[in-house]
């Protein structure tokens, strides 16, 4: 009864790859991912933008925004399929059923933890995991038209992976082999982000 209620006044959205899922500038907006994949990312001051996770399906983009003022950006990294929450409906059941409010509290922490995992990966993580996160980061900066596309040399790669382009130009190799990106002269595409993301998360 309680997640039908909540259907009834969803709303499914079909993104591109490319296209703005939602802007920091839309205040209390919450959605679930349904299919694909999306860079969750704020916007500093200076106009740079910080990514904070990669959203894939079932995980929600903006449940902060249920309890708070603000929320985030998101951008498709491939073609998305996002389920859009009604917030002031949710937020009155979450009043009166104390179950769907613990259901809330349940995903603004594993949300949380993962955003906490992210900080880990840039930190500590191998040359591999800090490599596959920062073609992802890049993935919708530079080109936002393309988001697969890197316009950009193993050297400036390896510059902003922080490690020799000896060894990053290796693991792209690699990672070509698996299928997970396509290597052309001057740029990178991305060929699977899903798995690139698998990949930053998996310790060596």
């Amino acid at each position: 009864m309680l997640l039908e209620a909540i259907r009834r006044r969803a709303v499914v959205h079909h993104h591109r790859s490319g296209d703005m899922v939602v802007s920091e500038n839309e205040r209390h907006w919450t959605g679930i991912v349904l299919g694909g994949m999306a860079r969750v990312f704020l916007i500093t001051k200076g106009g740079r933008q910080v990514t904070l996770r990669h959203a894939r399906a079932g995980s929600s983009v903006g449940v902060g925004a249920l309890l708070g003022e603000g929320t985030v950006s998101a951008q498709a990294v491939t073609n998305c399929t996002v389920l859009t929450l009604d917030t002031h409906q949710v937020m009155q059941l979450a009043r009166e059923h104390v179950s769907l409010a613990f259901a809330i509290a349940q995903e603004t922490s594993v949300r949380l933890m993962e955003t906490y995992r992210e900080v880990v990966i840039r930190e500590e993580g191998s040359v591999r995991q800090r490599l596959a996160r920062q073609l992802l980061n890049f993935a919708g900066q530079v080109d936002p038209s393309d988001p697969l596309l890197l316009p950009m040399s193993h050297e400036e790669i390896a510059d902003a992976v922080g490690s020799a382009r000896e060894v990053v130009s290796r693991h792209l190799a690699r990672f070509q082999a698996d299928e997970m990106l396509a290597l052309e002269r001057g740029r990178i595409r991305i060929v699977d982000p899903v798995r690139l993301d698998s990949t930053a998360r998996q310790p060596e």
